[in-house]
Formats: structure tokens, C-alpha cells, sequence
């Protein structure tokens, strides 16, 4: 979650380094026996693959939320979903032919009601957004949902047709949607053997079945989150601390007299709440196949904070009134979790413990592919403030052994166990629950960037966690081969505006500043000093000389180029700024419709040009020893044609090969 602000460190350097004269290296003369063929999918596809082998087989991956998925336009009900037709029709083969073996999500659970952000979720209740509608219209799947219904939702979406969802639309068109889908349940459930149609008779009556098991399974866990819907309705507001004090109250501790009593009065609107998290669940199910079928897994995404239902719902597993965020500034306004409810005195798991173990555990079963930890300091030594002025208040738990209020929470620093006792929220309760849910370690990706005390990141290396390296603020040399490496995220601006913001707004020596390692990293480890200096030269901002887009096109070259030269295995790509586009997806610390909606258009196959990702591929092919080189040099050939017949197809009249 958290960014960092715009490196100041620039001012500070000499950059008369740099601008030296250097003879350019005399290339050495090789004939492609692919130049000037046309762009080949089919062996694009084959190439990329074949060099993410020889690249010491990196595994590249896409980072994609559920809420950017394409739809079509005949479609489109106003927000996407990943598990969608749609996406099976448009974004699998694309995921296909460009080598992903694996799509980064975004927290999949229950969203907070009018918020678009997947960082506000109900970890165990499934986002009912996800359901693909139209499926829903099919006598396969019972014919639950009147077309009239789902044709004037896609009819009336304001967004069709735009790459910007419309999230408002969608939460009052779902409800509508999943109402009528829940009352056709229950007329066909009573009387299924009238149904003239055998497919919508057979699937009626085995999603009857299914659903007693789901219910019968899962009614400890869900109630307490249906119930919290029912009491959001009652009261017009979704957060509980604005309800009557008793239904604040209502699991703190369980008042089971007064839960009977809203169960009767209620018991409808809960059981449709446990069939709708059924969709989502089997919707989400029948993606996957789709995408396992492909050879593509998913990576879930574990938020650091735990929302307002799971709160209400395990009072006790947190502190009343300290939040979570990230200093200097973020408050982010999540309950932080009580330490004292991690483990009980006999070392089993405590109330907070048991609820952190559930929820990594349900996220590695849905997600085969990995999970990534979002803000592992929140996990290791979290920051905590109050919301009084917080410079008083604030604090990492566990080492603020001067804080008045957290004191009796701090681990001493001096004892020798301190750096097992700092780690055993990841050693003996999330590492454990991925595991079980059938992972490895190795599958963990940790979001460890901004500020990481020392004694967290001791924990984070003892325990041989993988982190991530952003390109963005960070050199990609420095990942270690068990790092996820990519230049931004949902969190950053896309590379586009990133480097049209680097040539214009900050001019010259911050371009230039930008472009020498991004220069160096594209290159082989043995080249020369003269070499990578003819190579910035011939690109860098000079404002006796005018080639911006040039400079700033080869810029974003050598930036991807650096993802695949650097020693990390996984390389994530935010959509964006594979598509080259310069909108922003999320501002931090903003609020409004402009975030958590740009989405991908019906199109953007047809519109992508691959060519900066093939030739970076092949770039990265050339920067290996001599001896990597000579083995592939027919496959960088190939990649080098089809990266030039790429670009040619699509009108690109830039030509920047490593």
C-alpha cells in the first residue's frame, strides 16, 4: 500500500560523472535470417517462452484487478469480473500468448457498502460482483436470473462501452440482479419437477443440494457477516459504531438471545446472503478451471487490514482505539489487531491468532498460484496511531517501549529470543495457514517497501521471505532471485506518465538521473564503461537537441528491458503499463470515482503492440554471458524480427535494440 514520494536524492549527485565522451562500440556484424518477415503470433508465443527458460525460467506474470476485467460490449453490466466469459473470450488467450503463467489479483473479498476499493474487504465472503450475470440467464445454471432483467442492466450501464467502470451502477444493479436470482431459487426449489426443461431442472435441483452442504458447512463462519448486512439495511449505515450501542455490542460478547431474535425476524434475507457467497464462490471456481486450464494461476492478495464486519464480528482480537497505517502520514484508518490475543498462555492460537491463521488459509486454497502479503511490516512490527493527534499516540507495537500506552506490548530488544518473538506472527501463524492451504513459502510474495526497520527486515531475511523490487524508486540489480520484480503497481502511475512526467515537469537532470541506471540495466554485466555511456548519450535529455519521444520511448524500453535482466524469478507487470497507457488506476489517499475503475477495453488485444515486451525479452537474452548469447542467438533472431514486424505493424517508427 504504501508509495514513496519522488526520490530527492537527485540534487545531490554530480551528474558531470556521466557526461564524459565515449567512443561507441563497434557492433559486431550478424545477419538475421528473420529481418523483414511479418509479425508471426504463433512464434512470438513460442519465443517468449522459450527465452523466460533460457532467462533462468522467470516466471512473468500480470498484475490485473477484478473490477478492470474486459467485458463485451453486449456485456458489460459496468464492472468487470476476472471469472467472467467475457475475460475467459478475451483476456486467457491474451494472458496466452504473451507467456503469463500467472494473473496477480486483488483481494477478492465482500466490499465495504458505496467503496470501490478491494482494500476494504470481508476476507471470508466472497465479492458477489465477481458473478458473471449473464450466466445466470442459462438453463444450465437453472435459468435464475429473468434476461429482462439482466438485458436492461447491461442497457442502462452508463459505462458500456468505456474503459472506466461505473461502480455505483453495478452495487444497485447486483442487488437488484441477486434478488430476483434468489427469489427464482425458491420458486423452482419448491416445485422443481414442473420445470419443463431437463438442463434447468437438473442444475436447479443439484444447486439445491449444494447449497444445503454450503450452508450446513459454512453457517458458523457467514452468519455473523449476514447478520451485519441485515443490520446495515436496518440502520441505513454500514459501519457498526453508528448503530444502537446493543448491536455495536452484539458478538462482544455473543448475545445469543438477540441474535435468535434478528435470525427469525431475518432469516430470508441470511439465507440469501449464504446463496449469493455460493455464486460467488462457484464463479470464481469455474474461472479458475478456465485459467488452470491455460496453464495460468491466480495470486491472491492478502490486505493488511481487516474490515469493519470482521472487527464487529471478533470484537475482542482487536484494540478499540488504535488504527493501523504507515508513518509519516498514512492513517489508514483499520482497526490494529490485539497483541494479546495472538497466542494464549499455552502457546495455541488466541482469538486475533485463529483469525489471521483462517483467513491466509482460505486464501492460499483459492489461489494456487502464490499470495501476496500486503504491507508485511503491518504483520511484523506494525505502526499504530490514535485519533487524537497522532505524533503522541503513535507507535510500532511491539518495540515502543516508551510509550506510555504501548509499553506493555513492546518485545525488549536486548533478550536474545527478541527476533523469534518479532517473527512469530509469520513463523507460527501465516506461514503455517499458506501451507496447509497448500502452498509454499516460496509462494509468499511480501510487499516490504517503504520505511522497514531494521529489526523487521532481520525478520524478513531470517524467516527468507521473497520481497518486491519496484523499479519505480528501486535499482532492479538489487532483487535477489526470490523477489517479485516490476516497475509499479496499482498504487503508482503508469510508466507513461511516470516518464512524460520525468522529461517535462522535472526536466532534464531528473530525466537523465532516471535514464543511467535504467541504461546500465539493460545491458550486459560485462560491458564496458564507454559502452553504457555511448548507449545514455545517444538517449538522454539534452536541451540543445529535440527527440523526446524517442528518449523518452527508449526510457520505457530500457525499463522493461530491466525486469528481465534483473536476478528476481517473478516479473509482474501492472496492465497498464503493459498497454501502455498513460490513466491512473488509484491515487493513495484519495477518494473518489476517478480511483479503482479504469478498466480494460472490449479491444485492447487488438490494440496492444507488443513489441516493447518481445524486444525486452530479447534485450535481456543479449545482456546474459557470451556463452547464453551464442546458444540463442537463432531465438533472439526471432524475437528481434517479430519485435520489429510488431512495430511496424502498429505505426511504431522507433527502433531501440539492445
Amino acid at each position: 500500500m504504501f508509495v514513496k514520494p519522488f526520490g530527492t536524492s537527485f540534487e545531490t549527485r554530480n551528474l558531470s560523472s556521466l557526461n564524459f565522451s565515449a567512443n561507441t562500440a563497434k557492433k559486431h556484424a550478424h545477419k538475421n535470417p528473420y529481418s523483414g518477415s511479418p509479425y508471426n503470433q504463433e512464434r512470438a508465443t513460442s519465443d517468449i517462452n522459450k527465452a523466460l527458460d533460457a532467462l533462468g525460467n522467470k516466471r512473468l506474470e500480470l498484475i490485473v484487478h477484478n473490477a478492470s476485467a474486459p467485458s463485451m460490449d453486449a456485456k458489460d453490466v459496468g464492472v468487470g469480473s476476472l471469472y467472467s466469459e467475457s475475460s475467459r473470450t478475451l483476456l486467457i488467450p491474451f494472458l496466452k500468448k504473451y507467456g503469463f503463467s500467472a494473473i496477480q489479483v486483488d483481494p477478492e473479498g465482500m466490499r465495504q457498502n458505496g467503496s470501490a476499493s478491494p482494500y476494504t474487504t470481508n476476507s471470508f465472503v466472497y465479492n458477489p460482483l465477481i458473478i458473471d450475470l449473464e450466466s445466470l440467464t442459462k438453463p444450465e445454471n437453472g435459468s435464475l436470473l429473468d434476461y429482462d432483467v439482466y438485458d436492461s442492466i447491461v442497457r442502462l450501464n452508463p459505462s458500456r462501452g468505456k474503459d472506466l467502470g461505473d461502480y455505483a451502477h453495478a452495487c444497485d444493479c447486483f442487488e437488484i440482479a441477486l434478488s430476483n436470482v434468489w427469489n427464482n431459487f425458491k420458486e423452482k426449489t419448491s416445485n422443481s419437477e414442473s420445470i419443463v426443461n431437463f438442463k434447468e431442472r437438473a442444475a436447479i435441483q443439484d444447486l439445491s443440494y449444494e447449497y444445503d452442504q454450503y450452508y450446513k458447512q459454512n453457517i458458523d463462519v457467514l452468519e455473523p457477516y449476514a447478520i451485519y448486512s441485515v443490520l446495515s439495511k436496518k440502520y441505513g449505515n454500514d459501519y457498526y459504531l453508528n448503530w444502537p450501542y446493543e448491536m455495536q455490542n452484539l458478538y462482544n460478547p455473543k448475545n445469543t438471545r438477540l441474535i435468535n431474535s434478528i435470525k427469525k425476524q431475518s432469516q430470508d434475507d441470511i439465507d440469501k446472503f449464504i446463496f449469493t457467497d455460493l455464486l460467488a464462490k462457484k464463479a470464481r471456481e469455474q474461472g479458475i478451471a478456465a485459467y488452470n486450464a491455460a496453464g495460468i494461476k491466480t495470486i491472491g492478495d492478502n490486505p493488511v487490514g481487516f474490515s469493519h464486519q470482521e472487527v464487529w464480528a471478533h470484537k475482542d482480537a482487536f484494540l478499540s482505539d488504535y488504527k493501523i497505517g504507515c508513518p509519516p502520514d498514512q492513517k489508514w484508518g483499520f482497526n490494529a489487531f490485539n497483541p494479546d490475543k495472538l497466542f494464549n498462555p499455552d502457546g495455541s492460537l488466541g482469538s486475533f491468532g485463529q483469525l489471521l491463521y483462517d483467513k491466509c488459509k482460505k486464501l492460499a486454497q483459492d489461489n494456487q498460484g502464490g499470495i501476496r502479503l500486503d504491507h508485511i511490516v503491518g504483520l511484523i512490527d506494525p505502526f499504530v496511531y490514535k485519533n487524537e493527534p497522532w505524533e503522541k499516540s503513535s507507535g510500532r507495537i511491539f518495540s515502543s517501549e516508551h510509550n506510555p500506552d504501548l509499553k506493555d506490548f513492546a518485545i525488549p530488544r536486548d533478550e536474545k529470543d527478541s527476533v523469534e518473538r518479532f517473527s512469530a506472527i509469520l513463523e507460527k501463524i501465516v506461514i503455517p495457514a499458506c501451507e496447509e492451504g497448500g502452498l509454499t513459502k516460496a509462494d509468499i510474495v511480501c510487499e516490504n517497501l517503504g520505511p522497514m526497520p531494521d529489526h523487521t527486515r532481520e525478520v524478513f531475511y531470517k524467516l527468507g521471505l521473497g520481497g518486491m523490487t519496484m523499479t519505480r524508486y528501486d535499482n532492479g540489480m538489487f532483487a535477489r532471485p526470490n523477489d517479485t520484480i516490476m516497475y509499479g503497481s496499482h498504487d503508482t502511475e503508469p510508466l507513461v506518465t511516470y516518464t512524460n512526467d520525468l522529461y517535462g515537469t522535472h526536466g532534464q537532470d531528473a530525466f537523465n538521473y532516471a535514464l543511467w541506471p535504467a541504461v546500465e540495466n539493460s545491458l550486459p554485466r560485462s560491458a564496458s564503461h564507454d559502452v553504457k555511456q555511448a548507449k545514455f548519450d545517444k538517449y538522454r535529455f539534452d536541451t540543445n537537441r529535440h527527440k523526446p519521444e524517442e528518449n523518452k520511448y527508449a526510457f520505457r524500453q530500457f525499463k522493461f528491458t530491466e525486469l528481465f535482466t534483473s536476478p528476481a524469478q517473478r516479473v509482474q507487470i501492472f496492465w497498464t503499463d503493459l498497454l501502455g497507457m498513460d490513466k491512473r488506476y488509484n491515487m493513495p489517499q484519495t477518494f473518489g470515482p476517478q480511483n479503482w475503475t479504469l478498466r480494460l477495453s472490449a479491444d485492447f488485444d487488438k490494440n496492444f503492440d507488443p513489441s516493447m515486451l518481445i524486444q525486452a525479452i530479447s534485450d535481456a537474452l543479449k545482456a546474459q554471458d557470451q556463452k547464453t548469447v551464442r546458444k540463442n542467438q537463432k531465438l533472439i533472431d526471432s524475437l528481434d524480427a517479430n519485435a520489429a514486424a510488431a512495430r511496424k505493424e502498429h505505426g511504431n517508427k522507433f527502433e531501440i535494440v539492445g
